[in-house]
């Protein structure tokens, strides 16, 4: 049986903030030619080329939000409130990297009122159910929901850690649930990083015994006689908090991204080679310089063996 092919899928803005965060303490941080600050857009390009010329995946493909408006706000307007503004430098380097993918010929997606976990939720979909599997470049723990048989999440939370791969079994270990249910986990217990509340005294242990009992929230509301009459008032008294932290803490699946790109990565290093020369960005025109001239040499091959087929 042949094994399946793989793409990757990317969380740009993580990829992006890592970039940024890991290399301000360097004494020398990159800047381009108009004296902008591009040290997270430098990680960014070595992380995606390592991936690349890694050989791995058949295609690679980034997702990125699109500013702070999203459908959880509207819903939630505290909805990661408490979350810090983006650096001023930073904010030039969130298009430059948008620039770098396009000029490269790499895929990428974004949708107005969504976040990049949705984008990445319904690519992780098609994918899978077009027959590929699926590597997810994330430190989020939210994006654990999506793995599955064909998905894993690659994850490195520091320099001085190594890469993980969390695949369904390390999510059970880990948080005593499948990866179906980490939205329920999280609409019990709530989420100090995204502003969400949860049931008031309930601890990780008992959240995780109410899910093993009864598989999802909504059971445990249909279960409410079950209950003490402490803890039954308690959760009836937020049901309406927990109902809509669930729906805040799922990703989509289902947004409409028009179609979406999975032919073999095809990099186009000649325009790849016209950016970094543009953001001076020295270092990695060494990197890639056979493989631009490797194009170039079969570009003119090709122009020369059309020339020879009209004239005959």
């Amino acid at each position: 049986m042949e094994e399946k092919k793989k793409v990757v899928i990317v969380d740009g803005y993580h990829l992006l903030h890592k970039g940024y965060y890991g290399s301000l303490k360097r004494k020398k941080v990159a800047v381009n030619r108009e004296g902008v600050l591009i040290n997270a857009l430098y990680v960014f390009v070595a992380k995606i080329y390592e991936m690349i010329n890694s050989n791995n995946y058949h295609t690679v493909i980034v997702t990125f939000d699109v500013g702070k408006e999203c459908w959880r706000r509207d819903i939630y307007p505290a909805y990661k409130a408490t979350r810090k503004e983006t650096p001023s430098d930073l904010i030039p380097q969130m298009q430059l990297v948008r620039d770098f993918l396009t000029s490269a010929n790499i895929p990428w997606y974004e949708k107005c009122q969504y976040e990049g976990d949705d984008i990445m939720g319904t690519i992780t979909r098609i994918a899978v159910k077009l027959g590929y599997k699926v590597d997810i470049i994330s430190n989020d723990k939210d994006t654990y929901q999506l793995i599955s048989k064909d998905v894993n999440v690659i994850s490195q939370q520091s320099k001085k850690t190594e890469k993980e791969t969390i695949t369904e079994k390390e999510v059970f270990e880990k948080f005593g649930c499948k990866p179906s249910q980490i939205p329920d986990m999280k609409s019990l217990l709530g989420d100090h990083s995204d502003n969400i509340k949860g049931v008031k005294g309930m601890h990780y242990n008992t959240a995780i015994k109410l899910i093993e009992k009864y598989g999802s929230v909504e059971n445990i509301y249909k279960n409410l006689s079950d209950f003490p009459p402490e803890h039954r008032t308690r959760l009836e008294n937020c049901r309406e908090q927990v109902i809509m932290n669930k729906k805040i803490a799922g990703i989509l699946k289902n947004v409409d991204l028009g179609r979406i790109n999975f032919k073999p990565l095809q990099v186009n290093y000649v325009r790849f080679m016209g950016f970094l020369k543009r953001e001076k960005m020295w270092a990695f025109t060494k990197i890639i310089e056979d493989k631009v001239q490797d194009q170039l040499r079969k570009r003119e091959d090709a122009l020369l063996l059309k020339k020879t087929e009209l004239k005959k």
